[in-house]
């Protein structure tokens, strides 16, 4: 379902959006801006959008694909106005004409009162109000669309959701991660021996700030810079620091104090 296929090889979730949907109005005023996702989505939430645009989750939605009944449909010379409804609200949606190969003949979807349809679409607001601004209208071939559109609605707030609680975990984790290492590292360097490499500054600043009474553990030292230098390096470091008399162990051999502390 998140494998960014269209509707048409029937998949649902994350669409990629056909170019083919923008209008040539777009085309000719600006730059076409590729949408990469199709988000499955219910009036309600399409009503209940900020004047910013609509969001599920955190995430900006600027495509959608809805599943809704046509209740009215208006014909006009330029337009055809749906009144779409999906038992969650009621909006209408906006389908502007095109002529076909250049002539006059006018391509109006065979869409009719009273049946289901699949829309793609944008919201937009005037003067307060939504509506849809259609890409793409189609009928439905099966009201299995209806039940696996609800489904698709279900699982894409689900899944975003969830990708929103893995970044917040994943930010905190930097956060933490760098604090850590900050506090290791903010040593003044009146207190730092002449002639280090930058790395074994480092290492030599992580056990200086340790405020443990047995020392900074070697682990803890390889975690604090997990990503900067390998636990071999840190071995090395580590060896050179004892030997040139900088550091010492205490407890074990792997815990360390530095000897002007």
């Amino acid at each position: 379902m998140w494998d960014s296929k269209s509707y048409g090889n029937e998949q649902g979730g994350f669409l990629n959006s056909p170019s083919q949907f923008a209008s040539p109005a777009e085309k000719q005023d600006k730059p076409a801006r590729r949408v990469q996702n199709t988000v499955p989505v219910t009036i309600r939430q399409i009503l209940e959008s900020s004047e910013d645009g609509l969001k599920i989750g955190g995430m900006d939605v600027h495509m959608f694909t809805v599943v809704a009944l046509v209740r009215r449909v208006e014909v006009t010379s330029t337009k055809v106005s749906y009144l779409l409804d999906d038992c969650t609200g009621g909006i209408t949606g906006v389908f502007w004409l095109e002529s076909v190969d250049g002539d006059d003949q006018q391509c109006i979807p065979p869409i009719v009162e009273n049946t289901y349809c699949r829309v793609y679409g944008s919201v937009r607001s005037n003067q307060g109000k939504r509506h849809v601004f259609i890409f793409r209208i189609m009928s439905l071939t099966t009201l299995d669309d209806l039940t696996r559109h609800i489904l698709e609605v279900m699982h894409c707030n689900l899944k975003i959701q969830k990708m929103g609680n893995e970044r917040v975990k994943e930010t905190s984790y930097s956060a933490d991660t760098t604090n850590l290492s900050n506090s290791f590292m903010s040593t003044s360097s009146i207190n730092q021996p002449g002639g280090f490499s930058p790395q074994q500054t480092l290492v030599y600043n992580a056990i200086l700030k340790s405020s443990s009474d047995i020392g900074a553990h070697r682990d803890d030292v390889v975690k604090t810079f997990a990503g900067k230098l390998s636990p071999k390096e840190i071995a090395t470091i580590l060896d050179f620091l004892c030997n040139e008399g900088h550091i010492y162990t205490t407890i074990d051999d792997d815990h360390f104090r530095c000897t002007d502390n």
